[in-house]
Formats: structure tokens, sequence, C-alpha cells
């Protein structure tokens, strides 16, 4: 039980409603990035330094903004943009063949864990090919339910291009289009063969980014000493608050190879998470998503819209009856 505590963990996420003004997961005052080949009034300028401020992508230099984006980028964007709302706190074992000395080695090996890749066959990554936009659709799609969120059910969205591909492309393709991540390329087209450049994909991932957004309080410090282990959350500031969720997800990698037990454990009844604000009880909700590497159990609740100054979050974590954690936040909301 002891090695099986050890590897869940516990964060408290506040959902921020997006904005028609610019990306809730970046304000529109953001600094501008230091590219020096990003046109500032191009339609993809505030999405890459999105990216930048969010430490997604470098934040000086040149970008090559039409440049095609390398299957190894892809999975270090995508990785970094899912750990902003859903973190991992183990380093994943090496898999692929053709990963060693790769940049974003860990991040194609914790998405291959989420499922997010499964690699080009023969165990695999092909991490310097580039990404036509039908793998693009995979990608995107993969990183938003491995987030926690349940993909729309898939209805044709109009795309005349794409009936070569295979019905699991496809259905990701109009799923990407019915949660507002692209609209294609022109009337009724969406070019699924076409490579998708890196200032393209940096608009993609702010909007993937946009849906997924939690706002992450870390603890800064655990006692660490008995049981439950009691950890104070530092002050986070959101703005607005207009009808904020909270979710707290508790996650295993299965680096002990016990992902049967990790899911049998997370999913006892007596495994639960009781959330207060402010010393009331919340009512939530739990969903669960499973991978093939790792196992995620959520709990959600509301705060009220229109929430105003600093309130105190407590999630009181118990698994398989035994108290294990008691972790604080304070969230400020403007």
């Amino acid at each position: 039980m002891s090695r099986l505590i050890s590897a869940v963990a516990i964060l408290i996420a506040a959902v921020v409603p997006s904005s028609e003004v610019a990306r809730s997961s970046c304000p529109p005052d953001i600094p501008r990035a230091g590219f020096t080949d990003v046109y500032p009034l191009s339609t993809h300028a505030f999405d890459i330094d999105c990216l930048a401020w969010r430490s997604i992508v470098d934040d000086e230099g040149e970008f090559g903004p039409r440049e095609p984006l390398a299957r190894w980028e892809m999975a270090g964007w995508l990785d970094s943009a899912l750990r902003w709302v859903q973190d991992r706190y183990e380093i994943p074992q090496t898999t692929f063949l053709d990963t060693f000395g790769v940049p974003s080695q860990e991040s194609i090996e914790a998405l291959r864990k989420l499922d997010v890749t499964l690699g080009v066959g023969d165990n695999r990554f092909d991490p310097y090919g580039t990404v036509p936009r039908w793998q693009m659709a995979l990608f995107l799609t993969r990183t938003y339910s491995a987030a926690g969120f349940r993909l729309p059910l898939a209805t044709d969205q109009g795309f005349v291009d794409i009936a070569g591909h295979t019905p699991a492309i496809q259905t990701a393709i109009n799923q990407l289009a019915m949660l507002g991540i692209t609209r294609g390329t022109g009337p009724a087209t969406f070019s699924p063969d076409t490579p998708v450049t890196r200032e393209q994909m940096a608009s993609f991932a702010s909007r993937l980014l946009e849906g997924i957004w939690v706002v992450q309080p870390v603890a800064s410090s655990c006692d660490g000493a008995t049981l439950p282990v009691r950890c104070t959350g530092s002050l986070v500031e959101v703005s607005p608050a207009r009808d904020t969720a909270l979710r707290v997800p508790m996650f295993m990698f299965d680096h002990l190879g016990d992902l049967d037990l990790a899911s049998t454990v997370l999913m006892d009844p007596d495994t639960r998470i009781d959330l207060l604000i402010d010393g009331n009880p919340v009512p939530t909700t739990v969903s669960s998503h499973r991978s093939s590497g790792a196992v995620y159990r959520y709990w959600a609740g509301t705060i009220p819209a229109g929430t105003r100054g600093t309130v105190v979050v407590e999630a009181r974590v118990s698994i398989g009856g035994v108290s294990t954690a008691v972790r604080t936040v304070s969230i400020e909301f403007r």
C-alpha cells in the first residue's frame, strides 16, 4: 500500500472559462516573445507569444514560423501544455528504439504512457519526421482526452478530402473541428496530408490549452512526518471567476507494473477526496480515465459564479479508507 500511496499525485485545479478577448490560459497583456522572425500582426503571433510565456517554447531567437513541425517538437509542446493542467512527477522509461538523445525524449515516453502517441510501428517514433495534419488531429484529440476531458461524439463536419483516411482519423478530424481548434484550410477542406507548420501548431496548441485550461496550485510545503501528510499550497490568482469549476485528480503511472492493482485501489469506494471551500463541503462528481500506462480519477466540484476575493480550498485524501493527505490552497478570484 505504501508504494501505491507514494505513486499517487494529487493536485487542485480551478478551471478558468474561455474569454472572447484572449486565451484564458494567457492574459491579453502578456509580453511579446523575442522572436526576430515572427511578424507582430500575424494571426499566429499572440499564440506563439502565449506558448513562449508559458515556457512551452523558447522565447527568443528565431521561431521558424513557416517551417514544418517535427514529431519530437510536437511531443514536447503537447507534454508541456499537458503538464500545466495535469502534472507528472515520474520520469518514464525509454521504450522507443529511435529516441535516444532526442531533446524531448521524456515527453515522447510520457505521451506514450497516456496513449497520445502509439509510434509509427516496429517500436519506433520517427522523431524527426514531419507532422501531417491528420497526425496532428490524432495528437491533439488524444491529448484532450488524456487531460481528463470527454471528446464530443463525432459528427460529419463537411470535409470532403478526408474520406481516404481511416475512420479513427476521420473521427479525430471532425472532433477537432467541433472543439474549435481548427476549421480546416478552406471551404469543406481539411488538407489532411499537408505538413503542419510551427506557427500553425502554435495556434492549435494554444487553442487546445484553452480547452483544457486549469490553474494548478502547487504545494509549497508538506510536513511529511505522519499520515495524513499536510501540505500548504501557494496563493493562486484567478481572473475571471465566472462559473469556475474545481477539479482534483489522482493519477498513477505504471512504473511498478501494477496498473491493475493501481486501478483497483483508485477505483475502491473507500478511495476518495473530500472537497471543502472555506470549510464548507463541496458536492463532487467523479469520473475516471485509464490509458495503457496510467490510471486517473477525478473529483470535480463547482465554485459559485461571481466568487471574488480569497477562498481556501481543502482536499482531504483517503486511499483505501486510510487518510493519506490533507492539502490546502488559497485562491484569489478577482
